[in-house]
């Protein structure tokens, strides 16, 4: 078994990369296993893998959802844990976990019930609406299953432990791979053979984490006696304005995916869909280097430490943006031979080349918002990260996706319009980010003065009396 990292190692560039690599790797495996089910489906054809991506939007408010509570009670229970409280750390884990299933049973007969509508109401009919459905009611009933694994999984992770979540995303996904074939082909259940592996490779790794919780392999206890539904408050200040981020991508994926369907017909939806894949895998990595690395800046913001708080944030950036250069490039040189790993139509492949091309720049910025993310809800500024992460897909992407394509439909663009407005976004959303960063990085307060949060307790007062 693994052994938690020590949050107070003084080695700061160590720390950040021992946290989070594991979670990279992690995520990198989770990224995969979407890839291969985008491969696995592709297989059957341009129409069932349009039909697919149609439903996916509708199931980002599921990764929404998580996503908030999973930032909030990680940035809570790491702050806690930079204080020295671990029974604080231990409620923040145990009440989001509890709070993951009635959750989960919500959304997952809402998005069962809405499905038909969702997929007619962006242009799903026939072919489309039949693989969309089909894949999406089966996957909606899994998803409590997937919303518990990874609350579990930013539990670990931010508790020190990220090698241990590694493992299980790992693990989870060499099973998905085992199992698409198995139930795509050889059962002959197409789409809803991919929905099945999916659950099957979640419940899998929801039973490592019962050995991990009941053999206590990291800092905190799963007790049901230290249950404090008052902590959903200050998790949800910290947790909404991720949620909301997440919601707004998840809009901004269906109008993306439904002026694809309106300029561009199947093969122009099934070339963004592949796109928004290839996107997804090369962030996704990010992200988890971000999320390793968000512990160790909220357990220094727990600790008053401003001078450990930006050596993290700087090393953050000196990683993550040539990384992103690097996958960027990667795609722009070598567009059309991923592109055919993902569909044998010679037209989807071409406009998919296209997208990625015209993507280029977006990962590297998208990379600099991922970091700024990280300190900004480190520090409780939920407005400003609410500010900076709703632009890229939301009040940047939208107007250009209803405004642009229009405009240049006549002269045969509209399409191309559709696969640029993500890169527009994302530089619009730069600008912004660079005034809001320096502005934050400047009220950081240098060693020797005022600690910026020197008692957690009184950001939060629902805290007190835990430990």
């Amino acid at each position: 078994m693994t052994k938690a990292a020590d949050l107070n190692d003084p080695r700061i560039r160590r720390l950040v990369m021992v946290m989070a690599l594991p979670a990279v790797a992690g995520l990198t495996a989770n990224a995969g296993h979407h890839a291969v089910n985008a491969m696995f489906i592709g297989a059957l054809g341009p129409q069932a893998l349009a039909g697919v991506s149609l439903v996916l939007p509708l199931f980002l408010l599921v990764g929404a959802a998580t996503e908030g509570l999973g930032i909030g009670l990680a940035t809570l229970l790491a702050r806690s844990l930079g204080e020295g409280d671990a029974k604080t750390a231990s409620s923040v884990a145990v009440t989001a976990l509890v709070a993951t299933i009635p959750a989960g049973i919500v959304l997952s007969t809402l998005i069962y019930l809405a499905l038909p509508s969702f997929v007619q109401g962006i242009g799903g009919e026939g072919g489309l609406l039949t693989s969309g459905l089909v894949y999406g009611r089966l996957v909606a009933l899994g998803v409590t299953l997937g919303m518990l694994q990874a609350i579990c999984d930013f539990i670990a992770i931010s508790e020190g432990n990220s090698r241990f979540s590694m493992i299980v995303l790992i693990a989870s996904f060499a099973l998905n791979i085992v199992l698409d074939p198995i139930f795509i082909f050889l059962l002959d259940f197409r789409e809803a053979g991919a929905a099945i592996a999916t659950m099957l490779s979640a419940v899998a790794a929801l039973i490592a984490y019962a050995v991990y919780f009941h053999r206590r392999l990291g800092n905190v206890r799963i007790d049901l006696g230290l249950i404090r539904w008052n902590l959903l408050k200050p998790i949800a200040r910290i947790g909404v304005p991720a949620c909301g981020i997440t919601i707004v991508t998840g809009l901004g994926f269906m109008l993306l995916l439904r002026q694809a369907n309106l300029y561009g017909g199947d093969h122009g939806v099934a070339a963004v869909a592949i796109a928004i894949r290839l996107i997804t895998f090369g962030q996704l990595p990010i992200f988890g280097f971000c999320l390793g690395a968000q512990s160790v800046v909220s357990h220094a913001v727990g600790l008053g430490d401003n001078d450990r708080l930006k050596a993290a944030v700087r090393f953050m950036l000196v990683v993550t943006i040539p990384v992103a250069f690097a996958y960027a490039a990667l795609l722009f040189v070598a567009a059309e031979p991923i592109a055919r790993l993902f569909t044998a139509d010679p037209d989807v492949a071409s406009k998919t080349a296209t997208c990625l091309r015209l993507l280029f720049p977006l990962f590297p910025l998208a990379a600099f918002q991922s970091v700024l993310l990280v300190l900004l809800q480190s520090r409780g500024r939920a407005g400003l990260s609410a500010l900076v992460g709703l632009a890229p897909n939301g009040y940047m992407l939208m107007p250009l996706l209803a405004i642009a394509p229009p405009l240049l439909a006549a002269s045969g663009l509209g399409f191309w319009a559709v696969a640029a407005a993500p890169t527009a976004a994302a530089i619009l959303t730069a600008a912004l980010g660079l005034a809001v960063a320096r502005l934050e990085w400047a009220s950081i307060i240098p060693a020797g003065l005022t600690p910026l949060h020197p008692d957690f307790s009184a950001l939060h007062p629902e805290t007190r009396g835990l430990s």
